[in-house]
Parts: structure tokens; sequence; C-alpha cells
């Protein structure tokens, strides 16, 4: 279950031929495409975070999106917690806050346990060696269904600027309509991407809100 970037550009330019030499860069739009559909579908997936007493801040995967859950501290009772380094008993008023600052996590207030603890998280999509290790065929169908939209809009928008008509005698050519008839078709395309998107949503974008589905495009 990979994907290679160079299949999804080719695949988006067989869809989208050229126009005037727009696109430009199909490869820059596949990696839109399917940064897109992380944020729309992403990856539910999950690693451990090893906290150590004294340490507030903490490193997050490189695929990392947003935060879902940190789980794995073990409560024992009234204000006691169970770590790697035995019974640690907490202020009356202890109340940690997980905080996502850019690529760090950091806990608060800075703890003073050790424990492996479970960091489960929405994913990105991430190429690797020119492949997207974990983009599924349907993955990629659905992602380049954006792409398209992406590629006709930047060939409407070149089009724009290159609206002209003409007549000598009978004949006749007036191209500035084509730009709005592009227009139209990505409409078409971000609609039928939406279509794709829609009934998968609520099992990585909102799986804050339903910790118990979970699905990988």
């Amino acid at each position: 279950m990979s994907i290679a970037l160079a299949v999804l550009a080719d695949r988006l330019q067989r869809a989208i031929p050229q126009r005037n030499d727009a696109p430009s860069d199909y490869e820059q739009l596949a990696r839109e495409a399917v940064a897109q559909l992380s944020q729309d579908l992403p990856i539910v997936t999950a690693t451990a975070i090893q906290v150590v007493a004294g340490v507030a801040s903490y490193a997050l995967p490189a695929d990392f999106l947003h935060l879902i859950e940190l789980g794995g501290v073990v409560w024992t009772g009234s204000r006691v917690i169970l770590g790697d380094n035995g019974f640690v008993p907490l202020a009356g008023d202890w109340q940690e806050a997980t905080y996502i600052e850019g690529d760090t996590l950091r806990l608060d207030p800075v703890p003073a346990y050790t424990a492996t603890r479970t960091l489960r998280y929405a994913a990105a999509h991430i190429l690797a060696g020119g492949v997207y290790g974990r983009l599924s065929e349907n993955g990629a169908r659905v992602a380049l269904l954006y792409g398209q939209y992406l590629a006709l809009m930047e060939q409407a928008n070149a089009q724009a600027g290159d609206g002209w008509s003409y007549k000598i005698g009978d004949e006749s050519v007036d191209k500035r309509g084509l730009a709005a008839a592009i227009q139209t078709q990505a409409a078409a395309a971000l609609s039928n991407y939406n279509n794709a998107v829609r009934p998968l949503k609520g099992y990585g974008s909102q799986y804050k809100a339903n910790q118990y589905a979970g699905v990988e495009v």
C-alpha cells in the first residue's frame, strides 16, 4: 500500500493535459492534493512518548496533524499516579495540561513522574523517497479529484488574462468565455472530491469526537 509521487503526477497529467503550458508543475499539484486529503481524512495512529520527570517538552512525529489523546498514566486513587518510577504523589490542586506548540508537545506542570505514554493523533501522508508509503489506491483516487480541481483552476486563471475575440468577414472566434467554462469544470471536480470525502469524514478529521472509529486512506 504505497503510491509514488511520479505516478500521481502522471495520472493527473493524463486526466488534465496541459493547456498553454498550464499546469506548470503536476508533481506540486499532486503534493497539494495529498496534503488536502490529509487534512480532510487524516490517518488515525499512535506512538509512544517517553515522559521523563523534570522534562516538559517532547518532539512530535513528523506526520503529526492534531492531538486525539495522550494516555498511559495509571491513576491509583486520590492524587497519586503510578509511573515507571513507582508511585508519585501529586499536589491537591494538580491538573495536567497538554499544549501543542509547533512540532513540540509540552506538558504543564513539568512532570514529576517517568512513564511511557501513548500519543494517539491524526497523521498526514508523508512523502519519503518519492513515495507516499501509507496512501492506498482509493486514497490516491480521491486525492486526484482534488488535484484535477487545482489543475483546472490553474488553467482557468491562465486563460482569464488571455480572453480575446475577432471577426473577419463571416469568420469569428471568441475565447472570452473559455476561462469561465474551465472554472465550471473545476467546480465539478471539486464537487466530485467533496462527494467522495463526505462519507468518510468523522473517522479521521472528527476522530476527537468519536475515538472508537478510524479509517486509513
